[in-house]
């Protein structure tokens, strides 16, 4: 009888809501183009063994499309390595992201491309965004002349020097950081922001455009929280009360028999 007492109250909980349901999944397994950015470029064409090559644009991802939604938590695993340049053969696994409200992107000339960009929580902020003081995000090439820069005749456009590239504070290029952007490092957690519908890929990089080769991310739904004490309906809450009721009304028969 008292087993019994226990199903019948935990059944009633459970009609109101004050238990939630964790659900686990893989949304999708991605490959990721190296030289697409969703990021402002400048001059960012390469030419190579008789191929001109232009930086492309990030295509948004569908976060309704993968089934997740905000709030969601979900876990970016990286996977392989694209070649860095053409020219002096190096290899990178590291990735950027940013979710949006849209999938609106502005062109290439435009600082914030992503122009419905949201941030991550606090929490996650803290860990994972970038900010202009602790990343080289300046285009490789500029308009303008700079201490730091080479006049480029086939591009006409000033390249920024070797030695300020991985400089957080140089001034040559065009700046392209803006908030929300964060940085992306083997297998990255976090949770969708509220709002968010859309995310944007790319590889992190100042020049895409010579990138070659392909990189992977699994993205994972590591759990949603659905709890359903929020709304009951009146009907529901009337049959749990008359549950528990009866619940108590047996258990005290069964005191008054003994």
């Amino acid at each position: 009888m008292k087993k019994f007492l226990g199903v019948l109250m935990v059944s009633s909980l459970v009609g109101l809501g004050a238990f939630s349901t964790v659900n686990k999944a893989q949304a999708a397994s991605l490959t990721i183009d190296p030289t697409d950015t969703f990021l402002r470029t400048y001059a960012d064409t390469t030419y190579y063994q008789g191929v001109n090559t232009i930086a492309g644009n990030t295509k948004a991802i569908s976060l309704t499309d993968l089934g997740l939604k905000g709030g969601d938590s979900i876990s970016l695993n990286i996977s392989g390595k694209f070649n860095t340049s053409v020219w002096s053969p190096g290899q990178r696994s590291d990735m950027i992201g940013v979710f949006s409200t849209s999938d609106h992107l502005l062109d290439t000339s435009s600082k914030q491309r992503v122009v419905d960009a949201v941030a991550l929580n606090q929490q996650d902020a803290n860990q994972y965004n970038y900010t202009q003081n602790t990343w080289t995000s300046n285009t490789l090439f500029d308009s303008t002349a700079s201490p730091d820069s080479t006049f480029d005749p086939g591009k006409n456009a000033y390249m920024c020097s070797d030695p300020t590239l991985s400089d957080p504070n140089r001034i040559c290029g065009q700046q392209t950081l803006f908030d929300g952007v964060f940085g992306i490092f083997g297998e990255t957690t976090l949770t969708i922001p509220t709002t968010a519908t859309f995310l944007f890929l790319a590889v992190n990089d100042v020049f895409y455009s010579d990138n070659t080769g392909s990189i992977l991310i699994d993205i994972d739904k590591t759990g949603t929280v659905d709890n359903l004490l929020s709304v009951p309906e009146p009907n529901a809450v009337l049959g749990v009360l008359a549950t528990i009721a009866l619940a108590f009304k047996m258990k005290r028969k069964q005191q008054i028999a003994k």
